[in-house]
């Protein structure tokens, strides 16, 4: 019994302490944090025209009851209004010719803004949404790296991949050593959507998740996101952009990261985000006692609600060495 009344004592006070920080990044007040935070996540698709002709997925996916609207900011994506659950188990999934996961995701890809024929990495790829998504935009015309540091999670990205119809290489590195077990190789552009605590998925009506959720997570995992961009702009060619992005509402984990890597590289800039997402908001440029890059301003957080998760995403370009 005292176990049990320790860990709902825990969680009280975790809710605590995640609504006050709400409040305060997204400048509302306790009730409207809790109301945000308590936000069902709804599904979105994207057609994958890896697999097949876009027009001909969708018949089938209306035929199997799907109904949805087109996402304006991202080609081949589109809600889910009715029909969930006869498209999760169809063999549309299993052929590859859609993918479900929350619109919110398809954000740092499409920034990202691959190209066929381009050299591009994506450093934390697992379980591959967004590298299958970099994959369509490049038409698999190129050269696309999927990393992970895990092997059993880089063997489940390559099942994914492979049923995605995607062409890439894999390797399982160490993203803290990045450079160093890349020997040099750079890339056009680099994915870095960093592992991080995932308050975009927290809902308050589900106190399990926010078990694995705290302050000292969240400030450790600020320190190994700092070593992941540091890597993640070394392996980066002049000319070049970087995507950084998080499922989190942490500035921790958001824009002191981009900070961190602006204070120590003067070719690093920040560009601005023209997507007119409903829910979209500029970064913050100071958290507490912490003043960050003026710079910062420019990535874009997307706030909970409307089924959505909150997000957080940057581009960052990097200097062309040759003046250009």
């Amino acid at each position: 019994m005292t176990k049990r009344k320790n860990k709902d004592e825990t969680t009280v006070k975790k809710r605590t302490q995640l609504v006050m920080r709400t409040a305060q990044v997204l400048s509302v007040d306790k009730a409207k944090a809790e109301e945000l935070l308590s936000t069902s996540l709804k599904p979105s698709v994207r057609v994958n025209p890896l697999a097949g002709e876009p027009t001909e997925i969708m018949k089938k996916m209306t035929s199997l009851g799907w109904t949805g609207d087109s996402i304006s900011w991202c080609e081949n994506g589109y809600s889910v209004d009715e029909g969930f659950t006869q498209l999760r188990d169809s063999q549309l999934v299993n052929d590859g010719q859609i993918y479900l996961q929350n619109e919110a995701s398809w954000l740092p890809v499409v920034l990202l803004d691959p190209k066929p024929g381009m050299e591009v990495l994506d450093i934390c790829a697992a379980p591959g949404g967004k590298t299958s998504h970099i994959a369509a935009l490049m038409e698999n015309k190129g050269h696309l790296v999927a990393n992970d540091n895990s092997r059993p999670r880089l063997m489940k990205l390559q099942q994914n991949l492979t049923r995605l119809h995607v062409a890439a290489d894999y390797t399982l590195h160490d993203a803290t050593r990045l450079s160093r077990k890349l020997n040099g190789q750079q890339f056009d552009a680099v994915l870095l959507d960093a592992p991080c605590s995932g308050e975009g998925l927290i809902n308050l009506e589900r106190p399990k998740t926010l078990e694995s959720w705290s302050v000292a997570h969240v400030k450790r995992l600020s320190t190994l996101q700092k070593q992941l961009i540091r890597e993640a702009w070394s392996v980066l060619k002049p000319g070049g952009r970087l995507v950084y992005s998080t499922c989190t509402m942490a500035p921790e984990e958001d824009e002191a990261v981009v900070s961190y890597l602006l204070k120590h590289n003067d070719d690093a800039t920040v560009q601005s985000i023209h997507l007119a997402i409903p829910g979209a908001r500029s970064g913050v440029t100071s958290w507490g006692e912490r003043t960050f890059h003026p710079d910062v301003a420019r990535a874009m957080r997307l706030i909970p609600g409307s089924g959505r998760e909150a997000f957080f995403v940057c581009v960052i370009e990097k200097e062309n060495g040759s003046g250009e």
